[in-house]
């Protein structure tokens, strides 16, 4: 494999997973500050922190539908024009929406910083990239593997490090971390301009000029349509339906937790950072030295993996819930110990809502793999595209769901005082979803159960026969 390009593509991906993450920690902190200068708004909004969640969850809506709208046409430029230019656009889009992000003065100017991130898939760019530079020899394929394994990696590093990074940076500066990276952004525009190619996956008699005819021809509305026949298959179908609806109760707790950490635990931007760097490498860990033995430990049944992680997660959300409540019961309460509640209130929330990523991530990734395992190799690309779009579609729906709720009128005098009604309402939410989720996929399970041979990295033993998705 091309080193330095291999290289520079990894480095990208660092690079782009740090500039995305600085900026998780401060939006929270950024909305609020925002909205408390708008003159406008506050004359009519009575609550600044119910209007400052509301927002926070509209525009991480927002970002999603722009994300869903974005995914297949990143794919469609990949085959168009190649990963070169389709990198070279991917950051320069990145560049554009943290410089306007890093001149953000009022919430308007937030969701403008969002249009840009249309172009914003620079993991798939990477995939694609890393996927078409020419392999020769004996194992090829496996090497090819490792190396689209390698960019889960490096992605790890920098949402590792990103967070942290971005809280610190936030403890004096908001828009600290969107100038940082922007340079970010660019240093990967230089290093898909210097180190990148365009290759094509045409066979070795066929020109280039071929390939590039072949790959213009392509019909995009054609392309979609044999991507979204999945949606139709009866195993594949029903799969999808249920990983979409595991990303609305995901996203809807993973909004309001940087809500319940900055404006009821008092988290600082700091604090946030670190302990969104712990959830992602705790969860990093867990993919590395954790999903094998548990998929031992149901007999490499996968949609008993899936089940089990999503019954993982209804306990972990519940318990959160309680020690969250705990924690701001603590706080309401003038006691000699007040001063030692902040950090009991940041190791039991870190450790709850970790427990929440690990089992999310367990319940997600047995999901993928009866999705992938379920078609050919030729077409995992496009089931994994089709994924990464219904999720973005269920990110559209989580985080609004979950700031309603969160920042609806009081239903209980003792709660509101404590400011835990909110998170109570969002726990129960959540707590039925996993509950219909652990339903359906127990339907599923009994009529398409599978086994996961990981020697194959296949779906076997199909409990009734599979049917022909093609079209």
């Amino acid at each position: 494999m091309a080193s330095s390009e291999a290289v520079a593509t990894y480095l990208n991906i660092v690079l782009y997973a740090v500039s995305y993450q600085l900026q998780r920690p401060v939006e929270p902190f950024l909305v609020r500050s925002l909205l408390h200068s708008d003159a406008s708004n506050s004359n009519h909004i009575t609550d600044e922190e119910s209007a400052a969640n509301r927002t926070y969850g509209r525009l991480t809506s927002f970002f999603s539908l722009i994300q869903t709208v974005g995914s297949p046409l990143v794919g469609s430029l990949l085959d168009r024009i190649g990963p070169k230019r389709t990198s070279i656009s991917v950051y320069a889009g990145s560049a554009l929406s943290y410089w306007i992000l890093a001149h953000a003065t009022t919430p308007g100017w937030l969701y403008l910083s969002k249009v840009p991130t249309l172009l914003q898939h620079a993991f798939l760019v990477g995939q694609a990239t890393v996927a078409s530079i020419p392999v020769e020899g004996e194992g090829s394929s496996a090497r090819r593997a490792a190396a689209l394994g390698r960019m889960t990696t490096a992605y790890t590093v920098g949402a590792t490090v990103g967070p942290a990074m971005g809280g610190y940076l936030a403890s004096s500066d908001l828009y600290a971390g969107a100038r940082l990276a922007v340079w970010g952004s660019l240093i990967s525009v230089l290093l898909s301009v210097v180190f990148l190619k365009d290759h094509t996956e045409m066979g070795k008699d066929e020109s280039k000029a071929e390939a590039q005819q072949l790959r213009t021809q392509r019909s995009f509305l054609q392309s979609v349509h044999k991507t979204l026949s999945f949606l139709r298959h009866p195993t594949i179908g029903p799969l999808l339906f249920i990983k979409t609806f595991n990303g609305v109760s995901s996203s809807a707790f993973s909004t309001i937790l940087p809500l319940i950490l900055a404006n009821k635990l008092h988290f600082s931007p700091a604090q946030l950072g670190y302990f969104m760097s712990a959830s992602s490498i705790s969860v990093a860990l867990f993919a590395a030295v954790g999903i094998s033995p548990a998929m031992r430990s149901v007999g490499n049944r996968s949609d008993r993996l899936a089940f089990m992680g999503i019954g993982c997660r209804l306990v972990a959300i519940i318990g959160f819930g309680l020690v969250a409540s705990w924690a701001m019961s603590a706080l309401a309460v003038e006691t000699e110990e007040k001063i030692a509640i902040p950090v009991k209130g940041l190791v039991s929330t870190t450790l709850a809502s970790v427990a929440v990523s690990l089992s999310s991530h367990m319940h997600a990734t047995s999901l993928t793999t009866l999705t992938t395992g379920s078609v050919s190799a030729e077409e995992r690309g496009a089931i994994l595209g089709l994924e990464h779009g219904l999720f973005a579609m269920a990110r559209i729906v989580g985080p609004p769901l979950g700031t309603a709720l969160l920042s609806r009128g009081p239903s209980s005098r003792f709660l509101s005082e404590l400011g835990a009604d909110g998170l109570l309402r969002v726990i129960v939410a959540c707590a039925v979803m996993d509950l219909l989720l652990m339903a359906l996929l127990s339907v599923w399970s009994r009529s398409y159960g599978t086994t996961f041979d990981p020697n194959t990295d296949r779906e076997v033993k199909p409990l009734v026969e599979d049917h022909d998705h093609s079209d």
